[in-house]
């Protein structure tokens, strides 16, 4: 049976949060069992984007500070924090993130460091059931030991974002809208993140959550904050999210990721997990807003080619940007991974603002949440309204993938 360590953490204030980190690796046998000394080890953490950290879209710096000080007296030679946001894998790019999320002040005051090797390394991996090549940032390759730290926040494609989706930040900047074109079903793109772990193996030794604040409603970066109070650690991320996803007071295989760990053997179909530490139940928020996930996929099989882009717009949900609010900074428009955005000048004299052709949106909501401004919205098609009638009002989600 899988075993993760639950600890409740009722806020950032760092000595509490250095206690409930220290108690959840200690009841998993404690941080000499994941490092050693004269190691590298990259914290990855979810820098998604650049934004507040009262946003609650990125690991909060008290748990990465926590999680850095544990390996410090280890003995690693090395401690880097990293991660791919949402944009250019560049040092102006990153280094404006870091400063935003908060890590820098952790870096100088604690000595760690702070990813400067915006290089990739590319991996060829013929056994992969869909990723046979990609790249990955090569900071993680070099390292010795990659230790996991996520944030537990709705997504609106994959339904939910942690443990197992933080790992897509492995792969490079603009790389990543790539991936998205290139695995646009919810269930393909599963089987690559499970790639990209099958790849990277043990050197992933551990995975801490931060859910003392999650994020409910609109995620992974527009959804509102929402106190979970929670620390979680484990070795199998699956299992780390399964535990996490009870706690949104979710079903764990309603979640597309869990039932390919299911399918590709990576915990039983019973999702057996033994939580060390505190109850579970003590900690699941009854009222957690969550995201609807809309399970289409491509009709070839099943409609005329002909009638599948007027299909798919009615069967699904998709983005929607407000012409009124955009403020034309072409973010989406630079990372729509099928080109499906355009700027478009409505009105003389004001900056074009983004327009999506639907006839070539896959519904992959890289806009929605790379968005700056919370200005993309999820929208649903006439037949899916009808089909979820009556159904508990939601945030809506889609098809495919993170």
């Amino acid at each position: 049976m899988e075993k993760i360590s639950l600890i409740k953490c009722d806020n950032y204030n760092q000595d509490i949060v250095d206690n409930a980190v220290k108690k959840a690796v200690d009841l998993l046998g404690g941080i000499n069992n994941f490092v050693k000394s004269g190691q590298t080890v990259v914290l990855k953490a979810n820098l998604l984007m650049k934004c507040s950290v009262e946003k609650c879209a990125t690991t909060h710096p008290s748990v990465i500070e926590a999680v850095g000080k544990l390996v410090k007296e280890a003995g690693a030679k090395r401690i880097i924090i990293a991660d791919s946001a949402g944009g250019p894998f560049t040092e102006g790019y990153m280094n404006s993130i870091y400063k935003s999320s908060g890590v820098v002040e952790i870096a100088e005051r604690c000595g760690f460091e702070l990813n400067q090797d915006f290089s990739s390394f590319s991996v060829d991996m013929p056994s992969a059931k869909v990723g046979k090549r990609f790249l990955i940032c090569n900071c993680l390759q070099e390292a010795d030991v990659i230790i996991n730290i996520s944030k537990l926040k709705t997504h609106s494609f994959t339904g939910y974002t942690n443990a197992l989706k933080n790992m897509f930040g492995a792969i490079p900047g603009l790389s990543k809208v790539e991936m998205h074109g290139q695995f646009r079903t919810l269930d393909v793109f599963g089987d690559f993140i499970f790639d990209i772990w099958d790849y990277f193996g043990s050197k992933i030794a551990l995975n801490i959550t931060d859910a003392v604040m999650a994020m409910e409603g609109a995620g992974p970066s527009n959804g509102t904050p929402r106190k979970v109070g929670a620390i979680l650690a484990g070795v199998n991320p699956v299992a780390v999210d399964v535990v996490s996803i009870k706690l949104m007071n979710a079903e764990p295989k309603s979640m597309p990721f869990i039932e390919t760990g299911i399918l590709r053997n990576k915990i039983d179909n019973n999702l057996s997990v033994e939580v060390l530490g505190d109850n579970v139940d003590d900690c699941i928020v009854k009222d957690f807003k969550k995201v609807e996930i809309n399970r289409y996929k491509p009709l070839a099989n099943y409609v005329p080619q002909s009638m599948q882009n007027f299909v798919h717009q009615v069967m699904t949900q998709r983005p929607v940007i407000s012409k009124k609010k955009c403020k034309g900074c072409k973010k989406c428009f630079e990372h729509c991974p099928m080109k499906a955005i355009s700027m478009v000048e409505y009105k003389k004299g004001e900056p074009p603002k983004a327009k999506i052709d639907y006839t070539k949106c896959i519904r992959c909501y890289c806009c929605q949440e790379l968005c700056p401004f919370g200005v993309v919205k999820i929208k649903s098609g006439i037949i899916y309204k009808l089909i979820h009638l009556g159904g508990k009002k939601k945030i809506k989600n889609t098809d495919k993938k993170d």
